[in-house]
């Protein structure tokens, strides 16, 4: 039996991880390291999509969540209301790097397919529109 030096309970040496080096048991019982783990990784998740977004785009989380307001949650295409936050993806131009806005994931790969060009997506149209004349 062994006293977790966290939660102050005696358990059986099974409820401790085995150090490596030592082959001695840990100071806390794994439930403590499981819930320490889980406490660490929340507190620290908006400081790495924090992290990401700067990278990736220059932007903070904050400005995403503004830009998500400004867009009433919605798809700056097709309007779909987002779920999360995470369902947001940042649009942006290839070329110049500029955030455009948020869209959904069919409307931002499909941006992407089209290769941001305005002729190739006006092709597409004039050949959406050909295809879809009711036929009386």
């Amino acid at each position: 039996m062994k006293k977790c030096i966290k939660c102050g309970i005696e358990k059986p040496l099974s409820e401790f991880s085995i150090r490596s080096d030592n082959k001695k048991p840990l100071g806390k019982c794994k439930l403590c390291v499981k819930e320490y783990s889980k406490n660490h990784h929340l507190k620290n998740l908006n400081k790495r999509k924090n992290q990401k977004l700067q990278k990736s785009y220059g932007i903070s989380l904050s400005e995403k969540l503004n830009m998500l307001k400004k867009q009433n949650n919605k798809c700056e295409i097709c309007k779909m209301k987002f779920n999360e936050i995470s369902d947001a993806h940042v649009d942006h131009c290839h070329i110049t790097k500029k955030v455009r806005g948020l869209l959904c994931t069919k409307c931002n790969p499909g941006i992407g397919f089209f290769e941001d060009s305005l002729d190739k997506l006006k092709s597409a149209l004039k050949y959406l529109q050909k295809y879809n004349k009711k036929t009386d």
